[in-house]
């Protein structure tokens, strides 16, 4: 299971992990919070200003670690996908993946959306869950059940929807309180972003 935990839930980490503490194997991508916001006001070259941010989600991922490790989590920073056969929890810092394989625009185009979409992909994953505050795409004020690629609009990066339908992936978009009836239930109050 890869889930992609966003900044915007930086402060109801304690809800995502009681969520995760009894899910055997599961492979957590920390979005860039308020690193990579740092970058953006930095506003280096596109080139400098991927890898900063990269490295803005392993800073983001060892604040994360001080709420996980409490369930079972491990700090991990593979070098390649072979990694990802390992059973295990694990937040995973993508720095030294993204440098080995660097196959994603340099671009803000691309972010922890991307790269946690990309991952799938490489490794045969049909679907990533993404925690984050707005909990799925809304229309007139309601949340919908499901929509395709590009129709998610802003909760998603600009580059997700042509890595999901290129992969054939799917990202299912829910709020922390929700994700604990997503892994119990199989279904949660979200949106399920298509990729065909």
């Amino acid at each position: 299971m890869i889930v992609k935990v966003g900044g915007s839930v930086a402060e109801r980490l304690n809800i995502v992990f009681e969520a995760l503490r009894n899910v055997e194997d599961v492979k957590i991508i920390p979005g860039g919070w308020i690193f990579a916001d740092i970058v953006r006001e930095l506003n280096p070259s596109e080139e400098a200003s991927h890898w900063m941010a990269i490295l803005g989600m392993s800073l983001y991922g060892y604040y994360m670690h001080e709420f996980g490790k409490l369930a079972g989590f491990e700090i991990a920073e593979p070098e390649g996908f072979e990694f990802f056969k390992n059973k295990g929890k694990y937040i995973v810092l993508p720095y030294r993946l993204l440098k080995n394989f660097d196959e994603l625009p340099h671009s803000w185009d691309v972010t922890s959306d991307a790269i946690a979409i990309w991952i799938a992909g490489k490794i045969g994953e049909k679907r990533v869950v993404k925690v984050t505050a707005v909990g799925g795409v809304f229309r007139n004020g309601e949340i919908l059940e499901i929509v395709k690629a590009f129709e998610a609009g802003e909760v998603v990066d600009r580059y997700t929807p042509f890595l999901l339908k290129k992969n054939n992936v799917e990202l299912f978009v829910c709020s922390p309180e929700e994700l604990k009836n997503y892994i119990l239930r199989g279904r949660a109050k979200g949106t399920l972003i298509g990729g065909d």
